[in-house]
């Protein structure tokens, strides 16, 4: 092979090789609207479209059912003083172990239709609610006629209330921000 066509060869496999790694190492092209990105914290709060994310994961974990697992377990073992408007008042921590809370919870998400995390759990905790909320709950778990919460809705009244406050805080903290497009540009991200 003539040193001509050896060095062109070089040449060639060289242009190659550097081709491709450009191609391999090539920083990716930023499009903002597809990449939403924000290089500080406290710019998500003047983003529309972050506050909006943040609301939509906000309500997907608050309607979640291992949300309202911990819900009901939190209740259970520490009580409730929501001042839901019931004629009992607010419950008392306690009623049922801490290992039978969990078990307790899995079987309450059913009332409702929901699904639970841990459905080996909920025939066990059908006896654990009977015997420690049946009797102010009921064993249908619709509650005792307005005394006690009714735990077949959904969602719960205490649930409910934190979804309000979540769309109430987008509503605020969104009042002044503007979206892209309209009057002053968006903030950079």
């Amino acid at each position: 092979m003539s040193d001509f066509l050896k060095y062109t060869l070089s040449i060639f496999l060289l242009l190659l090789f550097v081709t491709v790694l450009f191609f391999i190492n090539r920083p990716e092209q930023k499009d903002t609207e597809a990449k939403h990105r924000h290089m500080e914290q406290e710019k998500r709060n003047e983003c529309i479209e972050c506050l909006k994310k943040s609301y939509e994961e906000r309500v997907a974990l608050l309607n979640s059912s291992a949300y309202l697992e911990r819900y009901i377990e939190d209740i259970i073992n520490n009580g409730s003083s929501q001042s839901l408007g019931y004629a009992y008042g607010d419950m008392q921590g306690g009623f049922a172990d801490k290992e039978a809370a969990p078990k307790i919870a899995s079987y309450v998400v059913t009332l409702s239709g929901r699904r639970p995390t841990h459905p080996e759990w909920v025939k066990e905790g059908q006896t654990f609610y009977i015997s420690n909320c049946g009797g102010c709950h009921g064993e249908d778990g619709k509650g005792v006629h307005g005394t006690f919460p009714d735990l077949t809705k959904d969602p719960l009244i205490g649930i409910k209330r934190r979804l309000e406050r979540a769309k109430a805080d987008l509503t605020r903290r969104s009042s002044g921000v503007r979206q892209s497009g309209q009057g002053t540009p968006a903030p950079l991200h």
